[in-house]
């Protein structure tokens, strides 16, 4: 798996996002572990053959977006945001989110 990020500046992305920022409450976001909390760009992942797909990331998260739900990066964090909160500022105490049968990271 290759994973690439590309820095640009947070207004840029946000607009990118669209609908997709803030994130909606309850929706699983990913703590991209190589990046600082204020990183904001695009995170292009390819694996083996196939295509890569890019996302996203705003304050070093990636959100649900239109790529598809977030990739499962190794090492990353994946969070479930509570049902009452959505990512204004990078999230805080929140509980890891199970991986689920049909992830097939390597």
């Amino acid at each position: 798996m290759t994973v690439t990020f590309i820095q640009m500046p947070r207004e840029d992305v946000v607009s990118y996002l669209g609908r997709a920022w803030p994130a909606p409450p309850g929706a699983t976001v990913e703590r991209v572990r190589f990046l600082s909390d204020v990183a904001c760009g695009g995170v292009a992942v390819q694996s083996g053959s196939q295509p890569g797909m890019t996302w996203w990331v705003v304050d070093g998260l990636i959100v649900p977006q239109d790529a598809g739900p977030v990739p499962r990066l190794e090492g990353d964090e994946v969070y479930d945001l509570p049902p009452d909160d959505s990512p204004t500022e990078p999230p805080l105490d929140l509980a890891p989110a199970p991986l689920s049968a049909e992830d097939t990271t390597p």
